[in-house]
């Protein structure tokens, strides 16, 4: 199955807004993710600090994720403000 995947930040600079990855079904989290770094083995260090989540809510490894949902994958995300 194809699945499109939307990046952020370090992501996007190097690949682009969206990539799409072919992975095995079921498609889980932790597969989508192993073929994305399969893919793009540049960002095999990377892995441990990325995040994926499945239409805007982040997941954990063995959550299913069909074609037709909104897939991201992208680095931590800080908030609160400056003092």
């Amino acid at each position: 199955m194809r699945v499109k995947v939307q990046l952020f930040a370090f992501l996007r600079e190097s690949l682009g807004d969206t990539v799409e990855i072919e992975v095995d079904e079921p498609v889980t989290a932790l597969r989508l993710m192993a073929q994305f770094l399969e893919t793009y083995p540049q960002f095999k260090g990377s892995e441990g600090s990325l995040n994926l989540a499945v239409d805007q809510i982040y997941v954990i490894e063995d959550c299913e994720i069909s074609a037709d949902q909104e897939v991201a994958i992208f680095p931590p995300v800080s908030g609160g403000r400056a003092s």
